[in-house]
């Protein structure tokens, strides 16, 4: 076997059935490798002791891996595990004060690139918080307000 790369994929995979899913894949310094990319829309549970793992998303994985990597195919499955991420109702993040309760701001819905984006949006939302404006990012893209009713365009057709 050849060593596996410390470099992550992000790729695009269709499925037999036709199916598109965007797995990542992620080695690890101790030659453990993650992978994930099957999501499912559900709410988060009330209690971390009710969250559950989906086992057929989780073999649906295992068959990506296995054809992303042929050293993956065997590999043994050391964990499955569900990740809820936070997404905003338009799939964009959620970042701001919040209309009508004056001191309280959000920064939220990054999804998967909250890691990645973490640190601009803690810039641009300090900027906001101490100086009113951030000077970082245009942050009315992804104001709260923009789920206000006041705010919502009819639809047209």
């Amino acid at each position: 076997k050849q060593p596996i790369g410390a470099e992550a994929l992000f790729i695009n995979f269709t499925f037999e059935s036709g199916r598109e899913v965007e797995p990542e894949v992620y080695p690890r310094p101790d030659g453990t490798v993650y992978v994930c990319g099957e999501a499912e829309s559900i709410p988060v549970p009330p209690s971390a002791s009710e969250v559950t793992v989906n086992e057929e998303l989780c073999a649906r994985i295992e068959v990506m891996a296995a054809s992303i990597a042929s050293s993956l195919k065997d590999a043994p499955v050391l964990s499955r595990q569900a990740c809820y991420l936070p997404v905003g109702p338009d799939n964009s993040p959620i970042i701001g004060s919040v209309p009508g309760t004056p001191g309280l701001f959000v920064a939220t819905g990054h999804t998967c690139w909250g890691i990645l984006n973490g640190p601009a949006t803690g810039k641009a939302l300090a900027e906001l918080i101490v100086t009113g404006k951030s000077s970082t990012v245009d942050l009315e893209l992804y104001s709260p307000a923009r789920f206000m009713a006041s705010k919502m365009q009819p639809l047209q057709g």
